[in-house]
């Protein structure tokens, strides 16, 4: 059994694959709330893939950190993406730009930005809401619309700024492939065309880009260049992102919670198909048997919070009294501890 766990909100992703191409692996993937999960103090063996790793808050990260930890104890489970080692986007961005990899660099919005290379975007950290700006061309267009997102109520503390990469062709296309990591498996799902900057739809498709995206399936072209990325992202489990500029890979991101098969009505296609299996064969090479009567005891996780006071606690037990009889009740019961320890 492959326990998929993900955020409640973001748990449409593996429901919506399992309701259509996954439906031959609905006996071998359980997708599971992290918050359902914090509460067990017993999980059954089988492997656990993290999926959804950068929309958990540091809190949730910690909690998550503690299940993998008792859950590697045994040796009948298979654990990926570790919630602590697994790298976000701007880790990975700043070391694949900091090894020489891309091309460009990403600053978080509160570091020091001085030597940034115009144009560049903003966009939140770790979600996958695409740019919140268009490109900026200078430091005044970006200054304002810092102050843009401050005015909005927006905090600084969980945006980016990434500078632009220019990867379009020839022709002045931008291509995004995208790849599949699971487990040892490299599946490589897609080529999209568009000419925006930013590559959603495949809105371009001729009979050339569709040979080129077929191509690109059957051959894997780029699979030891991929495995290579995952492992310096200690990521075992997600999609990738990626173009290139001349010969050298330009990695956007990689998605721990991923739509899984984005076709959806094309069961017709060869190719499609041809994917959907791929990545079922994949699931399918990462299934350990799930043993609940050997389950896996999960510990109580240590509490972090620092606990109010004594003297606090009472105080704060009597909201009904005017501030300053609080502050003379704290004064008061600090004498007495004091007398009675001496």
């Amino acid at each position: 059994m492959i326990f998929y766990l993900t955020t409640r909100a973001n748990m449409n992703v593996i429901n919506w694959y399992l309701e259509q191409w996954g439906k031959p692996l609905v006996s071998n993937i359980l997708p599971v709330a992290y918050h359902d999960v914090f509460k067990k103090r017993k999980l059954p063996s089988g492997t656990y893939i993290f999926a959804d790793i950068e929309r958990l808050s540091p809190a949730e990260t910690e909690k998550a950190a503690w299940i993998w930890t008792h859950l590697q104890k045994s040796q009948e489970t298979r654990l990926l993406n570790h919630p602590l080692w697994s790298m976000c986007r701007y880790e990975l961005l700043k070391t694949l730009y900091n090894h020489g990899e891309n091309n460009f660099n990403i600053y978080r919005l509160t570091e020091d930005i001085s030597t940034v290379q115009f144009p560049v975007f903003v966009r939140g950290e770790n979600d996958h809401k695409g740019n919140q700006t268009s490109l900026l061309q200078n430091q005044a267009e970006l200054d304002q619309a810092i102050a843009e997102i401050v005015n909005q109520g927006e905090s600084r503390q969980d945006k980016v700024i990434i500078e632009f990469c220019d990867t379009r062709d020839e022709q002045g296309i931008f291509k995004k492939y995208s790849a599949f990591a699971i487990g040892e498996a490299i599946v490589p799902v897609h080529v999209r065309y568009q000419k925006d900057w930013v590559v959603k739809a495949n809105t371009l498709k001729t009979e050339q880009r569709e040979q080129e995206n077929q191509t690109y399936i059957q051959t894997n072209p780029h699979a030891d260049k991929i495995r290579e990325i995952f492992n310096l992202a200690r990521i075992q489990y997600g999609r990738i992102d990626y173009s290139f500029s001349g010969d050298l890979m330009q990695v956007w991101e990689i998605n721990t919670n991923p739509t899984i098969c984005h076709f959806q009505d094309s069961r017709d296609s060869p190719l499609n198909r041809q994917v959907a299996e791929q990545l079922e064969q994949a699931f399918t090479s990462i299934d350990r048997p799930s043993n609940s009567k050997g389950s896996i005891s999960i510990p109580p996780q240590p509490s972090s919070d620092t606990p109010l006071e004594f003297v606090s606690r009472i105080s704060e037990a009597a909201p009904w009294l005017p501030n300053s009889y609080r502050v003379t009740l704290r004064k008061s019961l600090r004498k007495v501890i004091k007398t009675l320890k001496k």
